[in-house]
Order: structure tokens, then C-alpha cells, then sequence
């Protein structure tokens, strides 16, 4: 096996440059791909072939691939070129953009991916890279721009963002690995179609078939629901999916079904093997038959829109082709190795694509431990051998995939055999009866006909989809694994099935260790947890949400907004609970609750002033702390307080929340604090200003405008202290108050 073998060191080259860009210099890396390849052809032609010396040749071809890969990275990221559009950025002109797709649309717009082609000022007309997101402001009518559309746009855009809140997905680094580094939201009136299309034929031809595949559908006796997971398990296009569907799907183990990928393409790949199997009798036939198998493959391809999840798995299988017409199907890791050389060869990011990782991860198991596991129990009625034929097979799947699902999606789909058993036919179903829908539609009553028919088809696969979502425990949620963590779970596998199938005893052990050194990683990550007290402001647009974490419990003091809606808040904090092992919401104030006093755990509230694990935190802002204020006799904090001797009161953190217009320099004289936090449902324009007067005053300050969410220390020595001063002051502070 060659190839897997080459494609190692290539595909490291790749990583490591993701990891470590500067690490090597242009010129140095092109000596470095030099004296590889050097070194490789002078043993190719000194021809060592002696067995104690091999590792010269071997080396060589290890230096040579992985400078290549390196390189190959570095010439794909766009972002470092001179010719970026990015050093344009402060000059004023024009951007004219090619759209790379059709509008997507969103809540408050339409978004469309673009490449920047050339920079326009009233001096030069300058030849430019780059991709661009545009978002496009909505009207009363979607725009009307298509795939390949050229349009002007002013040379006005904003850096992508980092993740805001600690542990959240690296939205920013996904599309970087995209070469997708800037963003631009604009005003109908902002941006001037040419009316030139530049786009490439046979992306227009696919989009019309997909487009024409998709009237088809809408044509039929078809619901919502069942339109919109034919659009998605036929054709790849996922825009017609609500929340509900992708819950249910998700629940049951079943999303990869609504995922076009290498199942699908499988499924087709095999149905073309029996209907073009008659041309193996005939002289020449084999390659008649590989032939039809491949193009008929890439129409398929076409249909989706050549969605990259399809052409991932066309590729692939395409290769699968050719190696069946050759009968080499022992060489089946050569076929992958080879498919995936060709795939990260046009784009090496796509090494870091999670669909890239499963699909193949999916295949190399099922052909390594498939057939080892079939033979476990031998199976002789024809259809019990299916079902057990299926199991096997997801059972070979889902241990490679499973450890990657966890650290990307942390759960888990417990009844994944029973899913599979049931949706892997009736997937298989719906695509053959699709096909002759499509095909069967220029006769209505045939047509008509498939259409019923693949409606009742789709019917069973809502039914059974729901029923196993709503089983019991059908999902572990919340399960967390670090990136060694995940490496040591496929390490483990690796040695323990090489002990199984070879009989290894040193794999054993070895496995034996690893997981050893896995479960001290989990123990030691679960005492940590146990024994953490920490708080997190998050950042969260227009609203308010801290967690004060005592162990595995955390108390949430958050605004109505984030209370009220539970999607915006797991999709801000439940990134860093999981990370923190947090299960428990043991209580969830709102901070527009002025008269809630709480005392846990070593949490403690007494109106707008808490304690917590030796700190003191002062909450400015929201409708509570207004009403205070009114009953004590003032109308806004900014009114001018008398000095009093409990004046000003020292505290570690000042929260000020809610947009408040406050006079920074009157605060500080009703509080001293260490630090001032600025969340983000202050506006950004106040926020700066707030901000400012901090740094005059000689104040530290946090604006999570800029800086994102705030992770609050701890200090366990002053934890009672802190406590008995906090609820002095929640009863001081209004009597003070003139």
C-alpha cells in the first residue's frame, strides 16, 4: 500500500503549515523542496537498493511530500499574497465581485460568497484576490443576482470576527480555511449590478438542473417536510430544513442521511453496477461499463449542484471505479489514497473539513473491520443476512467516526443501529423512487404515481425518525473531548482491532496503556471541574448572561432576552459548560429582578451587589436597577450624590449593563472598583465612550465590544469575607442614598 503511505507525510506538510505558518520562510521552504527531490532522484539513480540502506530513499520521499504539502498550503492561502484585496482596504474606490453561488437567504438578508477580481479607483483599474461574504440588505424582492454575476460595491468591508465567547465555534478560522477573511453588510443602494456573467458553463448547467430537479419535486404531492428532506438527501441543498427536522435527524443518528456524501453516492455507485452489468458479456465491455458508471456518477454530481460534499464522494468513487474495472479491489486503501491526493491537491483545506474526515475515516473502517465483524455471527436467511449486513456495517462506521462526531458535536446517537437499520433501506428507496419520479415526469400519470408513492416512502422515514428520537436516552448529550484526548480514543482503537485482527500481543499492551493514560487525562479533567469557582460575562449581542461556576453547577444571572430564549442562550454558553463540565442549572435569576436575595455554593445576590469566591461584583443597569434607584429618591445615578462616610464603596468589578448613559467620573465616587466591565448590550458608541472615561480615571476596563466575553478569576481565601461585606452594602447602599 503505496499510497496511504505517501499521502502521510504530504498531508502533515499541510497540517503543520495550519498550525505553524511562519515556521518556514518561502525561500528557505523552496531549498527544503530542492534538496528533497534531489535527494530522491540521486537514490533513485545511484540505485541503492540494499536492504540496510532503504531509509535514504525513504526519507527523501518523506522531506520531498511534506515541503510539498507545506507549500502547496502556503500557495493556496490567499490571504498573504501581494495582490490581495486587503491592501486596498484604506484607499477609496470601487470592488467589483463575481458571485461564486446563488443568494443564500438569511433572517435580514440575502448572502452571497463572491471573489474579488479587481480594485477600482479614479487612478487605476488594479487586477486583485480575494473572496468576500456580502450581505445583502433585504427589499421587498430578493435580489436578482445569480451564479457568476458580476456587481460593483464600494471598497467598504469589515474583518471577520473571532469567536466572542470562550470555547464557541471559531467561526472566523472556518472560513480563513476558505480564504473567506472579510465580510461587508450593504444598502440596496450600495451596489450596481453590471450585468456582465462571467460564470463557468458547466456550474450553470448544474445549477439549472438542480433547479429544474426541484420543480419537479415542488410539482408533486409533496408536503413541506417532505420537500424539504427530499431537496436535502437528493440534492444536497439544506436551506429548506427548520430547526424541528435538524432536531429530530440529529436525535435519532440520522443527519448523515440528510448529508448528500459518500452514502448516497455508495448507493447509486451500486445501483449502477446491476443495471450496467450486461456489458460484461460483450468484448470490451468493461470499459463500456466504467465508463456509464463514472459519467452517469458525475451527472448525479451535476443534479446537487456539484455541491463539495458530492464531489468529495464522486471523486472518490470514481477511483472505486477504476479500480474494480482493474479487479483490484485488495488495493481498495490505494484507490482512497489516491482519490484523496487528487481532492487535497485542488484544496488543501479540505484535509480540514469534517465531511473530508468522516466520509473517508467511514470507508477505511468498513473495509478493514466489515468484513471481520460479518463473520462473527454466521447469518444464512437472506434477510436476517441484510440486517446483520447493515449492522455491521454501522457498527464498522461509527467506531471510526464516532470519537471525531463527539469532539466536534458532543453527542452521541445511542440507538445508531437500530436508526440505520431502518433509514439505510428506506434512504435507498427514496433515491431509486426519486430517480424515476424525475424521470417518469414527462408522463403525468406515471409521474403522478411516484410522486404518491415517494410521499409515502418519505412518511415512514418521518415516522421513524420521530419514534426513535423520542425513545429514551436516544442521544448522549454534552459529551467532551479535547483534541489529545480524541487522538489517544483512535490510538486506542488502532492498536486494540491490530491485536484483534493480527493477534498482536504488544498491541494489547499497548492499547492497555493508552487507555491508561485516556482515563488519568478524564480523571484529572473531572477533579479540576470539581473543583473550579469561576465567572464568565459572556458576550452576547443587545443582551446580558453571566455564570458564576461552582464545580459542576453553575447560576446564571441573565437579561429577559437570553432568559426567554433558549436557542441564544445554549448557542453562547454552551460551549464553555461543556468545556468547564458543568450538567446543573441549579437556579437562573434575571437581573431585572431588584429584590431577589440568593445565597449557594458560595454565590451570593442581595439586590444588584454579589459575592462571589472573594469577589465583589456591582451590577449597573437594566429596569431592577432603575426601580431602586426611583425608590431611594433618585431618577438616574448621574444625579450629583453626597459623600458620605460609606462612600465610595471599593469593589472588584462593576458590571455596567443594558445601554445605561451614565457619568463615569459621579460612579466613581459611589464606587471604587478594580475593574469595570462593558458587556455588549451596551451600544458600541457608548461603550467607547464609557471606555474612555475609565482610562482618564485611571480605571481598568474591559469593553466586550472589542475584547469579547470576561472570564473572572478566583481568590477561595477571602470567600467569607467578601460575603458578610457584599450583603452589608446590598442593605447599606439605599439607606445611604439621600
Amino acid at each position: 500500500m503505496p499510497l496511504p503511505r505517501l499521502f502521510l507525510p504530504f498531508g502533515a506538510g499541510i497540517l503543520v503549515y495550519l498550525k505553524y505558518p511562519e515556521v518556514f520562510p518561502a525561500n528557505h521552504l523552496a531549498i527544503g523542496l530542492v534538496v528533497g527531490f534531489l535527494l530522491m532522484f540521486s537514490v533513485v539513480f545511484m540505485n541503492i537498493s540494499a536492504y540496510g540502506k532503504g531509509w535514504y530513499f525513504g526519507c527523501s520521499i518523506f522531506a520531498a511530500l511534506f515541503f510539498a504539502g507545506y507549500w502547496l498550503a502556503m500557495q493556496h492561502n490567499q490571504y498573504s499574497r501581494k495582490d490581495h484585496f486587503r491592501h486596498y482596504q484604506d484607499q477609496p474606490g470601487y470592488l467589483m465581485v463575481q458571485s461564486r453561488e446563488p443568494p443564500a437567504e438569511k433572517t435580514n438578508s440575502h448572502q452571497v460568497l463572491a471573489d474579488v477580481l479587481y480594485f477600482i479607483s479614479d487612478e487605476s483599474h488594479t487586477r486583485v484576490k480575494g473572496r468576500l461574504i456580502l450581505y445583502l440588505a433585504k427589499d421587498s424582492l430578493p435580489p436578482a443576482i445569480d451564479y457568476g454575476d458580476r456587481i460593483l460595491i464600494h471598497n467598504n468591508y469589515n474583518d471577520i470576527l473571532p469567536p466572542q465567547n470562550p470555547n464557541a465555534f471559531n467561526y472566523k478560522q472556518y472560513l480563513a480555511r476558505n480564504n473567506i477573511y472579510h465580510s461587508a453588510y450593504i444598502q440596496r443602494e450600495r451596489w450596481h449590478h453590471t450585468g456582465e456573467n462571467h460564470g463557468r458553463r458547466h456550474m450553470h448547467l448544474a445549477l439549472r438542473l438542480r433547479e429544474q430537479a426541484m420543480l419537479i419535486f415542488q410539482d408533486n404531492p409533496l408536503s413541506e417536510r417532505d420537500f424539504a428532506v427530499i431537496t436535502a438527501l437528493l440534492l444536497g441543498y439544506r436551506e429548506y430544513l427548520d430547526e424541528d427536522l435538524r432536531r429530530e435527524f440529529a436525535g435519532a443518528g440520522a443527519m448523515h442521511i440528510l448529508c448528500v456524501s459518500g452514502l448516497h453516492v455508495g448507493i447509486i455507485f451500486m445501483v449502477l453496477k446491476n443495471i450496467f452489468s450486461f456489458f460484461v458479456r460483450i468484448r470490451g465491455g468493461r470499459y463500456m461499463r466504467t465508463l456509464c458508471i463514472i459519467l452517469c456518477i458525475w451527472l448525479y454530481a451535476a443534479i446537487t449542484g456539484f455541491s463539495p460534499s458530492v464531489l468529495r464522494a464522486s471523486v472518490m468513487f470514481s477511483f472505486v471505479a477504476v479500480g474494480h474495472h482493474f479487479s483490484r479491489t485488495a488495493n481498495i486503501y490505494n484507490t482512497l489514497a489516491a482519490s484523496a491526493f487528487v481532492l487535497v491537491i485542488s484544496n488543501p483545506m479540505i484535509i480540514t473539513h469534517i465531511g473530508f474526515q468522516l466520509s473517508y475515516l467511514a470507508v477505511i473502517s468498513i473495509v478493514s473491520l466489515q468484513p471481520r465483524l460479518y463473520t462473527i455471527i454466521p447469518v444464512k436467511h437472506p434477510v436476517l443476512e441484510k440486517a446483520w449486513s447493515i449492522m455491521t456495517v454501522s457498527v464498522a462506521a461509527q467506531l471510526a467516526t464516532g470519537p471525531l462526531a463527539l469532539y466536534y458535536f458532543n453527542q452521541f446517537p445511542n440507538y445508531f443501529l437500530l436508526t440505520n437499520l431502518v433509514v439505510i433501506p428506506l434512504a435507498g428507496i427514496i433515491i431509486y423512487a426519486s430517480f424515476l419520479t424525475l424521470l417518469l415526469n414527462p408522463v403525468p400519470a406515471a409521474g403522478l404515481f411516484m410522486g404518491y408513492l415517494l410521499s409515502a416512502v418519505l412518511n415512514c422515514l418521518h415516522q421513524s425518525v420521530r419514534l426513535i428520537e423520542a425513545l429514551p436516552y436516544s442521544t448522549a448529550r454534552g459529551v467532551y473531548l479535547t483534541a489529545p484526548e480524541t487522538i489517544l480514543v483512535f490510538v486506542l482503537l488502532l492498536f486494540f482491532f491490530a491485536y484483534w485482527i493480527m493477534g498482536c500481543r504488544k498491541s494489547f499492551l499497548t492499547s492497555l496503556l493508552v487507555l491508561a493514560v485516556l482515563a488519568s487525562s478524564f480523571t484529572q479533567r473531572g477533579i479540576r471541574n470539581s473543583m473550579q469557582r469561576t465567572f464568565v460575562v459572556y458576550s452576547i449581542n443587545q443582551a446580558t448572561a453571566i455564570d458564576f461556576i461552582v464545580g459542576k453547577t453553575a447560576y446564571m444571572l441573565a437579561c429577559d432576552q437570553v432568559l426567554h430564549d433558549p436557542g441564544l442562550k445554549a448557542f453562547h454558553t454552551d460551549g464553555y459548560r461543556l468545556q468547564k463540565g458543568v450538567f446543573r442549572n441549579n437556579q437562573i435569576i434575571s437581573i431585572n429582578d431588584s429584590v431577589t436575595r440568593f445565597s449557594a455554593h458560595g454565590f451570593l445576590r442581595d439586590r444588584h451587589f454579589l459575592a462571589f469566591n472573594g469577589f465583589t461584583l456591582v451590577l449597573i443597569g437594566g429596569e431592577g436597577f432603575k426601580k431602586q434607584l426611583d425608590a431611594s429618591g433618585l431618577t438616574d445615578i448621574s444625579e450629583k450624590i453626597p459623600v458620605h462616610l460609606s462612600f465610595p464603596f471599593k469593589v472588584d468589578y462593576l458590571l455596567i449593563t443594558q445601554n445605561p448613559r451614565l457619568d463615569m467620573e459621579l460612579v466613581f465616587r459611589v464606587f471604587k472598583p478594580s475593574m469595570v466591565i462593558l458587556d455588549a448590550s451596551n451600544s458600541r458608541w457608548n461603550a467607547d465612550r464609557m471606555e474612555e472615561a475609565c482610562l482618564e480615571a485611571g480605571v481598568r476596563v474591559w469593553n466586550m465590544r472589542s475584547r469579547g466575553a470576561y472570564q473572572g478569576g478566583t481568590d477561595v481565601s477571602g470567600q467569607n469575607r467578601v460575603s458578610a461585606r457584599v450583603t452589608n452594602m446590598g442593605t447599606s447602599m439605599v439607606s445611604n442614598m439621600p
